[in-house]
């Protein structure tokens, strides 16, 4: 098992375009707050996540507003909805899944409803914000 610690701006290399993301940061390093950390994760999702991802996120979200899906109905919905493949939609639901953003049924659990989880709601909210 890996321990992750804590490394200041500079020091973070887990991402090749790191330098990129944290560049334009307006923290100090003496200054964490809640503010800070949601700047650096939108600039993060929004430089590593594919468009295909931040569509699927975004949409699901808005399906999501007004259905109890679970991921497979999310999927088949997905694809008409944004014209994306049904397999395109579900493989990036996965992967949203696997970055926490999404949770919902798997092998052992099938038939749990798929949800956004408060980080990925707050991610939706900017990009949409983005948009207009």
């Amino acid at each position: 098992m890996h321990q992750v610690s804590a490394k200041s701006a500079y020091q973070v290399s887990v991402f090749s375009s790191s330098q990129k993301v944290y560049s334009n940061n307006t923290c100090s390093e003496s200054q964490i707050s809640f503010d800070c950390l949601a700047e650096a994760f939108f600039r993060l999702a929004i430089e590593k996540m594919s468009d295909t991802q931040k569509t699927i996120l975004v949409a699901s979200a808005e399906i999501l507003r007004t259905r109890v899906l679970t991921i497979t109905g999310l999927a088949d919905i997905l694809s008409c909805k944004t014209k994306v493949p049904y397999s395109t939609a579900k493989w990036n639901l996965r992967a949203l899944m696997n970055l926490g953003l999404v949770t919902g049924g798997n092998s052992e659990n099938k038939g749990e409803p798929s949800k956004l989880t408060p980080p990925a709601m707050l991610l939706v909210s900017y990009l949409e914000e983005q948009k207009e």
